[in-house]
């Protein structure tokens, strides 16, 4: 298998928490594969929406998105603790993937790519090390497309006051999954959910980008305990900010 992704850095697997959570979910499943970092350009030429994660079969099928991925991985590896037996836990299993990747992904991209506080730090980090005129012409035209991109999805539209009050509620939504723990629904191995939710919190610490989310956490430290144990539970070493 081939996993094509965004790459990572700072002791990230991949700076897009779908792209984590695929890269994590090979490692846990204990599947050969091969990972491919790409740039967007490159992106364009393997994925047909243009966007990563896209994992190469055996056979040479590509699947697209990491809900479809990973529904691919169940359906060959069945037998892995990461997809459980029991329909109902599986069932929790699957919504708890939904909602981080369909719920809270939207406002870790809105923290990363339009909040007023985050975005500059963002760009500095990611297109600093362009000469100026680059960078200027990246800001516009990526700058634009992301903020395009949180209004279509909805949270772009929202005041900062609602934002800053969904991400609350997200945080806490995730607080009470974590009862009984050590992973979502008190189970002893991570799921699916456990991936994609760790993957969004993994994000959070990258080179200082998302100071306001990072102080925000603080006041839930077992966010970052489930994140770290997913990623043990995975063979990766967590990012140094998940065992400070």
């Amino acid at each position: 298998m081939i996993l094509y992704q965004y790459p990572g850095g700072a002791g990230l697997g991949s700076i897009s928490p779908p792209c984590l959570k695929i890269w994590l979910a090979l490692r846990r499943i204990g599947v050969e594969h091969r990972v491919v970092d790409c740039m967007p350009r490159r992106a364009r030429q393997v994925s047909r929406s243009g966007r990563l994660p896209v994992l190469e079969l055996e056979g040479g099928e590509r699947v697209h998105d990491s809900i479809n991925i990973l529904d691919a991985l169940e359906e060959r590896h069945p037998d892995s603790s990461l997809f459980p037996t029991d329909p109902r836990v599986r069932a929790h299993d699957r919504l708890w993937d939904h909602y981080g990747t369909d719920s809270l992904y939207w406002f870790g991209f809105y923290f990363r790519w339009v909040h007023p506080e985050s975005a500059p730090l963002t760009f500095r980090v990611f297109f600093g090390r362009f000469p100026l005129p680059v960078q200027w012409l990246l800001r516009a035209t990526f700058a634009r497309r992301a903020v395009k991109r949180a209004r279509l999805q909805g949270v772009g539209g929202l005041p900062a006051e609602a934002v800053d009050r969904a991400i609350e509620r997200g945080f806490e939504t995730l607080s009470t999954g974590l009862e009984g723990g050590p992973f979502l629904g008190g189970r002893q191995h991570p799921g699916r959910g456990d991936l994609s939710c760790a993957s969004l919190i993994a994000q959070v610490g990258f080179r200082g980008t998302m100071p306001a989310i990072e102080k925000r956490l603080q006041r839930f430290p077992e966010l970052a305990r489930h994140a770290a144990a997913v990623h043990e539970a995975c063979e990766s070493e967590p990012p140094k900010w998940l065992r400070a």
